[in-house]
């Protein structure tokens, strides 16, 4: 984010916060560091960090074209650690790391990322070649009431350039 750009234009992206039961607090950028290393996690080496991150009402938000998943079948963490093993299962050594941020914005944190894995044929990409390194970059942002993961908007891309 730019510094011209304030909650009016994340608010275009995401939607308006929720009220009521669902709306928390302001997340200080220790507790977003926190959540994105355990995020970070999740991914890379422990599936069922989940159970630790995930809030209740829990909903991922996904591209649909070239989904390996049906997002509205994830609904809490045991959903979300079965979505994370099944991806994994598709590809060898596969990493993420954090690029930039986490950046803040009230209950919300943004983090660019950068994954780089190897292809076992299993994705039904057709860049997926069995062998082959492949790259993405992507950003995540991860809505957080009660110290927990409560709306979660991924979007990543392959890439040559990383």
């Amino acid at each position: 984010m730019t510094p011209d750009t304030g909650p009016e234009v994340l608010e275009s992206v995401l939607g308006p916060h929720s009220e009521g039961a669902n709306a928390s607090a302001p997340l200080s950028r220790a507790a977003a560091a926190d959540i994105w290393d355990r995020w970070l996690r999740m991914w890379n080496v422990e599936p069922q960090t989940a159970a630790e991150i995930i809030g209740p009402g829990y909903r991922v938000h996904l591209p649909s074209v070239g989904a390996t998943v049906d997002a509205d079948a994830i609904r809490d963490a045991e959903g979300m650690a079965r979505w994370v093993s099944s991806f994994r299962e598709k590809f060898d050594g596969l990493h993420y790391r954090t690029e930039r941020g986490p950046f803040v914005d009230g209950d919300t944190l943004i983090c660019r990322w950068v994954g780089r894995a190897v292809f076992r044929g299993r994705t039904n990409w057709s860049s997926d070649v069995s062998g082959a390194p492949v790259t993405w970059v992507g950003v995540d942002i991860l809505r957080i009431a009660g110290g927990r993961i409560v709306e979660a908007w991924t979007q990543g891309a392959e890439t040559t350039k990383a």
